[in-house]
């Protein structure tokens, strides 16, 4: 049973009806957790009174005759949203990614200047060419909507749970030190999270946005791409063009299969020359493999979590060491197992919510699964090589 809402309050009303309580603080927010008195259950006329007049998150739970209660209300008021930093952040990412789109096209809408700093290069732009950034498009808006789908299925699920949660904050990145003109994009919750249903929710929202959203962009991407006649790799069949130099693609089992569904004839024979739309879908399968993994706070942690609590330690643990032999084929394994590991400061396992207890029920199992089934599938063994 749970009664939601938000505001400055009191929990006074709760006091009465529990036999022991304790109040911490958790992410600017308050955390009342005890039981309810002996003779007290959720359906008790009392209870129900006080649910009726709460304004905060309340989540009652009850197991072998106790009723828990957790309480998340604030006692101050909250603080402003800034809307406009994550417009101004949106704005420059979609700025950076039309400059890498058009990069891709042999364009560089940014008269770019390089600087010897001793032996170093540094480039940076001298103006902005309004005219060449536009033709960036077929890649910028495609790769930007699978980005804000996937931290708005965050969003919009850590909402219907109460849980406080910023917009997303968009990262964008010079096109000439990034080929996609950002680094990603995320939102930060700023409320606790009370049950693992909750939290299977809110980690799994994002990647079925992105996987869905990416589906059809590279089937149509594909079916727009070109194959040029020569020897492909086995690991690295697909290449983009950035200012002229070939960057070289992996493909994942359902990347190989849409190709070989949707691509031109001879797909899987020769070099497929991506059309900047399959690109925006090949990337958007690759972040959803990535926020799979199955370690700490990614979304793969709190899917493994909400499903296998006791468990979930050792499959992070075991991911990290399998990503070492993965690294011999691709050096960015190693390099991604470091940062997951300072990250999270060594330790693999995922917090605990705050009520634990109850089950996530046979839907999301399901649908945790499926999850586990996509990434396999979208998991790309050598992303790149240059």
């Amino acid at each position: 049973m749970e009664a939601s809402g938000g505001g400055k309050m009191d929990p006074g009303g709760w006091l009465p009806l529990l036999q022991e309580y304790r109040l911490t603080a958790l992410h600017s927010e308050t955390v009342l957790r005890g039981s309810l008195l002996p003779d007290l259950s959720p359906t008790s006329p009392e209870v129900q009174a006080v649910l009726d007049g709460w304004e905060g998150s309340a989540h009652l739970h009850k197991e072998d005759g106790v009723t828990d209660v957790v309480l998340v209300y604030s006692l101050d008021e909250r603080p402003a949203s800034r809307h406009w930093v994550h417009a101004l952040l949106f704005l420059a990412t979609l700025l950076t990614t039309h400059a890498a789109g058009a990069m891709m096209l042999g364009r560089d809408p940014f008269a770019t200047h390089v600087l010897a700093i001793g032996g170093l290069l540094v480039p940076y732009p001298t103006s902005i060419r309004w005219g060449m950034l536009v033709t960036g498009a077929p890649f910028a808006v495609p790769f930007m909507c699978v980005l804000l789908a996937h931290e708005m299925g965050h969003f919009v699920a850590a909402r219907i749970h109460r849980v406080r949660a910023t917009l997303p904050y968009f990262l964008p990145f010079p096109p000439y030190l990034s080929i996609i003109g950002t680094i990603g994009a995320f939102i930060r919750l700023r409320g606790p999270t009370v049950r693992r249903a909750g939290l299977f929710d809110i980690g799994a929202s994002g990647p079925v946005a992105s996987f869905l959203l990416s589906i059809p962009l590279l089937a149509v991407g594909f079916s727009l791409s070109d194959t040029v006649p020569a020897e492909a790799s086995i690991t690295t069949p697909f290449m983009v063009r950035f200012v002229g130099e070939s960057v070289w693609l992996g493909s994942g089992l359902l990347t190989s299969g849409l190709a070989w569904m949707f691509g031109p004839e001879g797909a899987l024979s020769g070099v497929l020359v991506l059309h900047p739309l399959a690109f925006a879908g090949w990337l958007g399968l690759f972040v959803t493999a990535l926020n799979l993994i199955p370690i700490g706070q990614l979304d793969g942690g709190h899917i493994l979590y909400a499903l296998f609590r006791e468990r979930q330690g050792n499959v992070a643990r075991a991911f990290v060491i399998a990503l070492v032999p993965f690294g011999l084929l691709w050096r960015g394994w190693w390099a991604w197992a470091a940062i997951l590991v300072v990250l999270h400061r060594g330790r693999m396992v995922h917090p605990p919510v705050l009520q634990p207890a109850p089950e996530v029920g046979a839907p999301r199992s399901v649908l945790g699964w499926i999850l586990v089934v996509i990434f396999f599938l979208t998991f790309i063994p050598v992303p790149l090589s240059l």
